[in-house]
C-alpha cells in the first residue's frame, strides 16, 4: 500500500498540466484454479479441523492512474494498483491466516466517447503483476524450513475497465466502473509450500488468475465534460 501512495505522489508532480489523475477503490473477485486446489488439498488432509480454510475469492483493490494530455479519442497513461485477499480460519487453539498481496504496474490505452455516450470511457490495461503470499498461525508468522513461510510470484495481466463519469464541480468527476482482468500465467513456485506445506504434490508452480471488480473512481481533470 505504501508503494501505491508513493506512486500516486509522483503522479501528482509529473506535470501540473496533466490531462487526468485518477484514484479508485473497488471490491475485487478472484478465481485462481491452482491456488484453490492447494487450499482444497489443505482442507482434505485435515478433516479434524471443523472450520475449513476459505478460498481466495473476495478482496479489495486501490489504484492510481495518470493519463497523458491528448486531443484524440484514444489516450495513453500509466497505472499502479494494489490488491489484498485474505483467507482466515479459526479453530480451537489454531488460527490459520493467509494474506495475499498483488502489485500491478502497467500501461493504459483509453478510448473516451465524445458523442452520444459522452462521459463513457473504456481502458485497456496491460500490466506487470507481482504477488506476495504470507501465512500466520495464531497471529505469528509461520516458520517453514527455518524461515518465514512466504511465496512471491510474477506474471502479466490484461484487463478492460469501463466507467461512466458524472461532474461534481470544476474539473472533478465521479466515475462508477466495472473491470475484468486475466493473468494467463502467474509464476509462484512456493505457493503450495506456504498453503499446504508440500511441494509439487497437488499443484504446479503457476496459476491462471481471473478477476472482476466493481467500484468508484475520482477523476481530477483539466477539462470538463461540458
Amino acid at each position: 500500500m505504501r508503494t501505491l501512495f508513493l506512486l500516486l505522489f509522483l503522479f501528482l508532480f509529473i506535470d501540473a498540466q496533466s490531462q487526468e489523475i485518477e484514484v479508485d477503490l473497488s471490491y475485487k473477485y478472484m478465481f485462481a484454479s491452482n491456488w484453490d486446489k492447494a487450499i482444497q488439498s489443505y482442507n482434505f488432509s485435515r478433516p479434524f479441523l471443523p472450520e475449513k480454510q476459505p478460498l481466495f475469492i473476495h478482496g479489495i483493490n486501490a489504484s492510481a492512474s495518470y493519463i497523458f494530455k491528448s486531443e484524440n479519442k484514444f489516450k495513453q497513461g500509466i497505472n499502479a494498483s494494489y490488491s489484498h485477499f485474505s483467507s482466515y480460519a479459526e479453530n480451537v487453539n489454531f488460527v490459520n491466516q493467509l494474506n495475499l498481496h498483488f502489485l500491478n504496474v502497467g500501461y493504459i490505452l483509453r478510448y473516451e466517447s465524445t458523442e452520444k455516450l459522452k462521459g463513457l470511457t473504456t481502458d485497456f490495461i496491460l500490466s506487470a503483476s507481482s504477488s506476495a503470499l504470507f501465512r500466520n498461525v495464531n497471529d505469528e508468522p509461520f516458520i517453514y524450513d527455518e524461515a518465514r513461510s512466504k511465496a512471491f510470484g510474477i506474471g502479466g495481466d490484461l484487463s478492460v475497465k469501463t466507467s461512466y463519469s458524472f461532474n461534481l464541480k470544476n474539473s472533478i468527476r465521479l466515475s462508477p466502473f466495472i473491470q475484468i482482468g486475466y493473468t494467463p500465467y502467474l509464476y509462484s513456485p512456493n505457493t503450495e509450500a506456504v498453503i499446504n506445506e508440500t511441494t509439487g504434490l497437488t499443484t504446479p508452480d503457476f496459476t491462471g488468475v481471473f478477476t472482476s471488480q466493481i467500484g468508484v473512481k475520482v477523476r481530477f481533470c483539466d477539462v470538463s465534460l461540458d
